[in-house]
């Protein structure tokens, strides 16, 4: 009898010796990849309740953030398979919160925030509040991920293909360039430059782009249509021959009046300019022209801002709104950090 006491007290301190060995382990983990303390469980229960199952509650207590976070990922598929768009949100970052280095799981947040969200509601405000979420979300992403170039990636073409702004997305796709990365990133921050436009800045981005392959013909191409409808009009601004510049893009779009580039060469001449009426005109040209082009909607509310423009009654309400919904945002974050504890590390972009 005393024998069997004996060894099961053995039994014992050896599984309270394996699980302590077992805890530093998961202990220099987290001190070596940088996570935080995981978030309170009734915390994360109160914020998706129908995804945390006993199971993996039971691994976020026991310290397994991993494996939980991966558990809940195979929930999100569920409800993505099941075209459930809004229960998927919630449980996606609920595992960024869990594992901030899973970087597919930021980009699909970031994706899913500002492609398909956006496309589920037509208020306006409603989808400039998304966009600007997935712009949080990507830079929350790269915060924790700052030393590869996926999320960079991810967020400069957000900026180019959703957003029109593409002095944000050369921004940011420049700063994926700093790691190894594919070499289409070159040619759309040229691109980008090019639509911004800046053409002295799109020209030396193709320029490095055929230095590197002399064979790329999409390179080739737009440099050649670069230099042909837009250069000569670049020149004459640059030298500060505003009236020169305006004459020769206006004989390009005589006779291709649907260029999108030069329009927006057209309407950046007469910012330069200093006339912002005419400036205002031919970006409310690109806006009611090209239905996508959100860069060109911002411009018109900020030159109608400069100006002085009276609002419409309607312009009125939507900015009263847009308002309202940007306090509502910012209590959201201020209460989500007090709750959560989870601000993003120093040292991200």
């Amino acid at each position: 009898m005393r024998t069997h006491r004996i060894i099961g007290v053995l039994i014992v301190i050896t599984g309270l010796v394996g699980a302590n060995s077992l805890h530093e382990r998961i202990r220099f983990q987290r001190m070596v990849r940088q996570y935080n303390p995981p978030a309170p469980i009734e915390k994360i229960m109160q914020f998706s309740p129908t995804a945390v199952t006993g199971v993996i509650a039971g691994a976020i207590l026991g310290g397994f953030r991993g494996p939980a976070a991966n558990l809940l990922w195979l929930k999100m598929e569920s409800y993505w398979h099941s075209e459930k768009w809004h229960d998927c949100l919630p449980v996606m970052r609920t595992v960024t919160w869990l594992d901030p280095h899973f970087v597919e799981a930021w980009r699909i947040l970031g994706w899913h925030v500002m492609y398909n969200m956006t496309v589920e509601t037509t208020d306006i405000d409603r989808q400039d509040m998304y966009l600007e979420a997935g712009v949080a979300y990507l830079k929350e992403g790269i915060a924790w991920n700052p030393h590869i170039y996926d999320l960079y990636w991810e967020l400069g073409w957000s900026y180019f293909d959703k957003m029109d702004d593409f002095e944000n997305a050369a921004k940011w796709l420049r700063a994926a360039t700093e790691f190894e990365h594919p070499a289409y990133i070159e040619r759309l921050i040229a691109h980008a430059y090019e639509k911004l436009p800046d053409i002295d800045k799109a020209l030396d981005w193709y320029d490095y782009c055929l230095k590197r392959y002399p064979r790329d013909g999409t390179a080739i191409g737009a440099t050649l249509t670069i230099r042909e409808r837009y250069l000569a009009s670049w020149r004459l601004l640059e030298q500060g021959d505003f009236h020169g510049a305006e004459a020769a893009v206006k004989h390009h779009l005589a006779m291709e009046p649907d260029d999108h580039i030069g329009r927006r060469l057209l309407a950046t001449i007469y910012e330069r300019m200093g006339d912002m009426q005419n400036a205002l005109d031919q970006w409310d040209l690109l806006r009611a022209t090209y239905a996508l082009d959100s860069g060109a909607g911002r411009k018109v509310r900020q030159l109608k801002a400069e100006l002085g423009i009276e609002e419409t009654l309607r312009e009125r309400q939507e900015r009263l709104k847009r308002e309202q919904l940007q306090r509502l945002r910012e209590r959201h974050l201020e209460l989500h950090g007090a709750e959560h504890g989870l601000g993003a590390p120093h040292g991200g972009h």
